[in-house]
């Protein structure tokens, strides 16, 4: 590795870039001339026939409004603020920008102490900073994917907001801790719409996925998306072992305790996880996953888990 001359970096940093893509697979085309306009709007649009909407006030806050309904069948509505600068920085904190890709690999080149080694070292302490990881796999090419935990944890902060409002909305209707997880479940499969990111979000390449943060202001996630901004909330809201878990094409959410009969779940490394579904749009309690997902584990080949 280290006998790679310098000069094929730059080539092999964007095969790399091309190789990049979501966990839920998009099918819409990305036009890289055109800007993001979800950056460009000071205020965004709500999605075309979602109860979900938000708009910027002049005090830096989004207002965000959500309408749901609860596994119990009662419609429910919940309000709660998020920083436009945590969006942001959410959103600048995380995937790839070409220029600073091409200025990591000119620092490198114009030192006289590094090598193809030290480069490599250099460009996977990057990915790591922007919220990727790195997978090798023997004879075939290095791939990157999200990594979710750091996505969640880094937006914990972000999300308590809304924690705080799903707990008044629990307290004001006489419920406990365990409804208030269950209306975190359904808020997100079905008051946030499932739409799937881009693969670029202002100039910079995210992979089709959102920080929950990001999501919030924008109203809308697929499964992984979806699945890191459940796990930031329920960070709040539960004292439970979290779990993030990738099947092939899909990702969802397991967490700790007993499973009742009938509800789906896996055993990792000694702890038994309830299989949770947070992308939507159909609604479906804990344990209650789709049978593609359910076949899926038990092939398994190309899981893994993700302790949040």
């Amino acid at each position: 590795m280290s006998s790679k001359p310098l000069s094929s970096v730059r080539t092999s940093l964007v095969v790399v870039l091309a190789m990049l893509g979501p966990v839920c697979v998009s099918q819409a085309s990305v036009d890289e001339s055109q800007p993001d306009a979800a950056m460009v709007r000071s205020i965004a649009i709500p999605a075309a026939g979602s109860g979900y909407s938000r708009s910027l006030a002049r005090d830096g806050l989004y207002r965000v409004t959500a309408r749901f309904t609860s596994f119990d069948g009662d419609p429910l509505h919940i309000g709660f603020p998020l920083a436009a600068g945590a969006a942001r920085n959410a959103a600048q904190g995380f995937g790839i920008a070409r220029t600073e890709l091409d200025a990591l690999v000119d620092r490198c080149t114009r030192s006289k102490t590094c090598n193809q080694a030290a480069l490599d070292q250099h460009v996977a302490r990057y990915y790591g900073e922007r919220g990727l990881r790195m997978k090798r796999r023997s004879g075939q090419p290095t791939r990157l994917f999200v990594d979710v935990p750091l996505a969640v944890h880094r937006n914990r902060a972000h999300v308590q907001p809304l924690a705080e409002a799903l707990r008044r909305l629990a307290a004001e209707r006489g419920r406990d801790s365990r409804w208030a997880v269950d209306a975190a479940i359904a808020l997100v499969q079905t008051g946030l719409p499932y739409r799937e990111p881009g693969d670029w979000d202002n100039g910079r390449r995210i992979v089709g996925f959102y920080p929950p943060a990001r999501a919030l202001e924008q109203g809308y996630g697929d499964c992984d998306t979806k699945s890191a901004l459940l796990a930031a909330v329920l960070l709040h809201l539960t004292e439970e072992r979290l779990v993030g878990i990738h099947v092939p094409g899909h990702y969802l959410l397991g967490i700790a305790g007993r499973p009742l009969p009938g509800q789906a779940h896996i055993r990792h490394e000694g702890q038994t996880y309830v299989l949770v579904e947070a992308a939507g749009p159909a609604m479906r309690r804990p344990g209650d996953v789709a049978d593609s997902t359910l076949a899926a584990l038990r092939a398994g080949e190309d899981i893994r888990v993700d302790p949040i």
